[in-house]
């Protein structure tokens, strides 16, 4: 009996492990890899700041493994020649296609991959086929032209982050002073992460951590950076150099002759978040009066004609002229509605 018992055992093992070998036998010996339909060898790709927006597609023909179930897609780039020796994964799919734009493909290929900008390179795909983690077959290699293009210097950085929903066709700008470099004060109501995009989108270059403090990265895939608490802030960035400043700004004052604290301390202005200008209401004598922040030197504000009671301050220089003693509403505007605007008003109440 006890023999009987034993040899069913034996049996039933030996009965699932023929089970188990025919499983893995309907997988074909000679598998067909996947076959690239879509583009045409060759094709070639001038990407321009007007179309970013199209779609690069890639087809090809499903892998055969010989058996009725879902294959798993991956799609490899990298530079010509490289023989995918520095390739990256552009994505995964269990369809016979995959797109993406022309501007995620052109940020792939600066960022990832240090292709020349503004120039013509050749690149590499291919697809991978697999069951599971194996079994991995790869198509054909397709080859095309790309020539790369990136803004060398727009007009304006946008900054959008997790204190505005991370949504670039919306964010306040900081603009450029000239050769790479831009400067702007924005309020982020929240301590958290933020970048610097040179579009109202995320299909042209953005700007993130680089890991090092005060330093970006053009990869895309790089998270944010961040500040330690909300605020209102002055922002610097060096597309060239790559490099940032975010100097909280915790009070605009009033100073000089005209003003209580004369040269030595500075009236305070208050912020008005609504409407994103900083205002006082101050009695004023005869004199001058400069705006300066954080009550220091480091930043500070006159006129471009100190003879006005409005109109554009410039970093250090000047100061507005006050003619007659009184109760005067002040203005600071720096959101800069136009190139280099930073406004202000002085208005006798």
């Amino acid at each position: 009996m006890k023999r009987t018992i034993i040899l069913t055992i034996l049996a039933a093992v030996a009965f699932c492990s023929c089970k188990k070998d025919n499983i893995v036998a309907v997988v074909k010996s000679d598998a067909t890899a996947p076959q690239i339909s879509a583009p045409a060898a060759n094709t070639a790709i001038v990407v321009t700041a007007v179309d970013t927006t199209k779609k690069f597609v890639l087809r090809w023909n499903n892998a055969d493994y010989g058996v009725k179930t879902v294959v798993n897609y991956f799609v490899q780039l990298d530079v010509a020649g490289k023989n995918f020796g520095t390739a990256i994964n552009i994505g995964g799919t269990n369809a016979d296609s995959l797109s993406l734009t022309w501007g995620n493909l052109n940020n792939r290929l600066l960022n990832q991959l240090k292709l020349p900008a503004n120039a013509a390179s050749q690149i590499e795909f291919r697809i991978g086929a697999y069951l599971g983690k194996q079994d991995t077959l790869f198509s054909q290699t397709l080859k095309i032209g790309v020539t790369t293009y990136k803004e060398l210097a727009p007009d304006v950085l946008r900054v959008p982050g997790a204190y505005q929903g991370w949504s670039p066709g919306t964010a306040p700008v900081i603009r450029l002073t000239g050769n790479g470099k831009y400067e702007g004060y924005v309020y982020m109501a929240a301590a958290d992460q933020f970048k610097f995009t040179t579009a109202a989108d995320w299909d042209h270059i953005n700007y993130g951590n680089a890991g090092t403090a005060g330093k970006l990265t053009e990869d895309g895939t790089a998270g944010g950076v961040t500040v330690a608490t909300p605020g209102y802030y002055k922002l610097n960035v060096d597309i060239k150099e790559l490099s940032y400043s975010a100097v909280l700004i915790q009070s605009f004052g009033l100073i000089g002759s005209a003003t209580a604290g004369v040269w030595d301390n500075s009236t305070p202005m208050t912020y008005d978040v609504v409407n994103g200008v900083w205002k006082a209401t101050a009695n004023l004598v005869s004199g001058a009066l400069k705006f300066r922040a954080n009550n220091g030197w480091e930043i500070n504000y006159g006129p471009a004609d100190s003879n006005a009671l409005s109109g554009n301050l410039i970093q250090t220089d000047g100061a507005v002229t006050i003619n007659e003693n009184g109760s005067y509403t002040v203005t600071l505007d720096m959101r800069q509605a136009s190139q280099n605007k930073y406004f202000y008003m002085v208005v006798k109440n």
